[in-house]
């Protein structure tokens, strides 16, 4: 008996702090064995579900009146529960998966160049170019999101286009993992609200030929949109 309550802790234990490290198992994972995003994040709920069948089936081993119930059954008890402490700790948004795309085109895209004050240069190959504002907060989970994706493997270009001054753009990437991209300033506000549509993070994927091939605003830029993008080449 003493045995099955120790195993059942250990892997009950197990299921809960699983969840709590999930980004970082995400991460791990992805970047290490190439899973992709959406297929690693079902991965670790499932591995969290099992665990939790596993402890439920040394739980019931320690009594005399359950120690002969069916693998099947306790399966049967031990999936809700599991998947509600996955989802209890590291839940699931109705944004987290799916690609978005509002049909929205960055149109002129030559005349970045002018409004960046030359520091843009427009390449045939796929990009992707993000307009954040620096007290935006899906903009710094954007930022960081696509650092992420860029330890993974990601190795498309990518172009950050802020308001503002240099000391806040710098700023803004230094806090947000986001040094190694390229970034611009466009100091015209109408014309910096012209291209990004008046919504931020507004982050479009532009093909080699230089259309737009998604727009994403908020937090759409999930875990579909960066497989998605791990999945691109220049």
């Amino acid at each position: 008996m003493i045995r099955s309550i120790t195993f059942f802790v250990l892997f009950v234990g197990l299921a809960v702090v699983i969840p709590f490290y999930f980004n970082e198992l995400l991460l791990i994972v992805t970047k290490n064995i190439g899973l992709g995003w959406v297929t690693t994040t079902i991965l670790i709920r499932l591995v969290v579900i099992i665990l939790f069948i596993i402890a439920l089936k040394f739980l019931f081993l320690a009594f005399e009146k359950t120690k002969r119930l069916k693998t099947w059954i306790i399966t049967l008890i031990g999936i809700i529960p599991g998947f509600l402490i996955s989802f209890a700790i590291s839940p699931i948004y109705n944004t987290d998966y799916g690609i978005f795309n509002d049909d929205l085109k960055l149109e002129n895209i030559a005349d970045l160049s002018t409004a960046t004050s030359g520091t843009f240069s427009n390449a045939p190959q796929n990009t992707v170019i993000a307009f954040f504002t620096t007290s935006c907060p899906f903009c710094k989970s954007a930022c960081r999101k696509l650092n992420q994706n860029f330890e993974a493997g990601q190795n498309l270009k990518v172009d950050f286009i802020f308001p503002g001054t240099r000391e806040d753009a710098d700023r803004f990437l230094e806090e947000n993992n986001g040094t190694q991209f390229n970034s611009h300033l466009i100091a015209d506000e109408a014309t910096f609200m012209g291209y990004s549509g008046y919504n931020f993070p507004s982050i479009f994927v532009i093909t080699p030929n230089g259309e737009t091939k998604y727009h994403w605003i908020g937090d759409q830029m999930n875990y579909s949109a960066l497989d998605y993008l791990l999945s691109l080449e220049q």
